[in-house]
């Protein structure tokens, strides 16, 4: 892989990640530590919450990223590294953090 294709791929991480970051907390999931100690995925929530065309939209992203390369656990690692909370909720608990890759990739294979 060519450094401008790792930097692209590296990019539109970046910016998923930013935008999904940006919904969670629009949603008003202001206490994500709460929520991930009460075992609730904050990635399931946030989806529930979408209506149809939204997660109409959030899959064909996906689907867009998964083709250029980018994984679910690269985006949520960038979550987590813009969000100081995600961050310790994700560095602590990696059965939490592989739980919301699951969550993640099996809302990205519903059809």
């Amino acid at each position: 892989m060519t450094f401008l294709n790792r930097t692209a791929r590296h990019f539109v991480a970046i910016k998923a990640a930013r935008e999904i970051r940006e919904k969670i907390e629009q949603a008003g999931l202001d206490n994500l530590k709460a929520l991930a100690d009460a075992g609730k995925s904050i990635i399931g929530i946030y989806l529930k919450g979408c209506s149809p065309e939204e997660k109409k939209k959030i899959r064909q992203d996906g689907n867009t990223l998964a083709k250029l390369g980018v994984t679910p656990e690269m985006v949520l690692e960038e979550i987590a590294g813009q969000n100081d909370e995600l961050a310790d909720i994700m560095g602590k608990r990696e059965d939490y953090k592989k739980k919301e890759l699951e969550n993640l990739e099996a809302f990205l294979k519903e059809s």
